[in-house]
Formats: C-alpha cells, sequence, structure tokens
C-alpha cells in the first residue's frame, strides 16, 4: 500500500509556499499563498416601492434626434421663382420669399404646409412669367412694328403729297 500512497502523492502538484524569484524592476512579490478568496455572494441593491434606484447622482442622459417618421419629396419651386424674378421683378421677389417658406416647412417636418406653400410659389412665378411675356411682346410691339408703321403711313403721306399733280 505504500507504493499506491507513494504514487497519489507523486501526482499531486506540491502546494508552491515560496516567493516566485523577482523578474524585473517593475515586479514586486507576490503574496506568499496563491489560493484563491472566494467572497460571499453580493445581495441585489436593495429597490424602494416609491422611488427608482439610481446608483449614480452625476450620469448624464443625453438622447439622440430622432429621424422623422416620413420623408416626403416637397419641390419647393426655386428655380421657377428665381426665372421669374427676369421676368417680372415684383412678382419674382414674392415667388423667391415663398418657395424659401416652402422650404422652411419642409425642414421643420410641416409637409402639407410645404405643399401649400410650394404651390403659391408656382403661381406667383408662372403669373410673373406671363405678364413678363407679355411685357416683352408689347414692348417690341411698341419699340419696333409701331413706329415702323408710322413711318410706313406718314412717308405715304408725303409721297402722295408730292405726288399729287393739283396745283
Amino acid at each position: 500500500m505504500t507504493d499506491k500512497s507513494n504514487l497519489v502523492q507523486q501526482d499531486q502538484t506540491p502546494a508552491y509556499h515560496e516567493n516566485p524569484p523577482v523578474q524585473g524592476p517593475y515586479n514586486t512579490q507576490a503574496p506568499s499563498a496563491y489560493q484563491a478568496i472566494h467572497y460571499p455572494p453580493q445581495p441585489y441593491p436593495q429597490q424602494y416601492a416609491g422611488a427608482p434606484y439610481h446608483p449614480a447622482t452625476n450620469v448624464m442622459t443625453v438622447t439622440a434626434p430622432q429621424p422623422a417618421h416620413r420623408v416626403e419629396h416637397v419641390d419647393d419651386n426655386m428655380v421657377i421663382s428665381i426665372v421669374s424674378l427676369f421676368f417680372c421683378f415684383i412678382l419674382g421677389i414674392f415667388a423667391i420669399l415663398k418657395s424659401q417658406e416652402a422650404r422652411d416647412h419642409k425642414a421643420r417636418g410641416c409637409y402639407d404646409m410645404a405643399r401649400v406653400a410650394a404651390r403659391t410659389a408656382k403661381q406667383i412665378a408662372i403669373i410673373g412669367i406671363v405678364i413678363g411675356c407679355i411685357g416683352i411682346v408689347m414692348a417690341f410691339f411698341f419699340l419696333f412694328v409701331l413706329p415702323s408703321l408710322i413711318y410706313a403711313s406718314v412717308s405715304n403721306d408725303i409721297s402722295n403729297n408730292f405726288s399729287d399733280d393739283s396745283y
């Protein structure tokens, strides 16, 4: 039996009771025994019925802005408003202001109001372009067609007066 007890003792690793050798300038002496220390299980913090548990009082909660639930495309008609500026300056200014208002409503997420402002901007811009085109046609008529008609009638009257032999 002594042989068996001898084998059992040889298979077991002996407990390390000496301090390990120092291996570097920053290594300090290890504790004398390398045994696991078992702590008793810790209880959960006590919950109070009326107030929530807040372990840290200096915690700041930051919430990120949530994306809009629906993102719609609303054309603000800024391009046609700028074009109308060249045809009728005053109506073009009002159309640009309405287009900017449509952009502001869209940025805030008020898509229905943005559509109304965009429709109004488009109507004002179209009215300005139509008035500008009518003004261009009238200016062309008064600057080129009417003077040529007047000149033609006057020159006919003068030529008729000189060709008439009724002296």
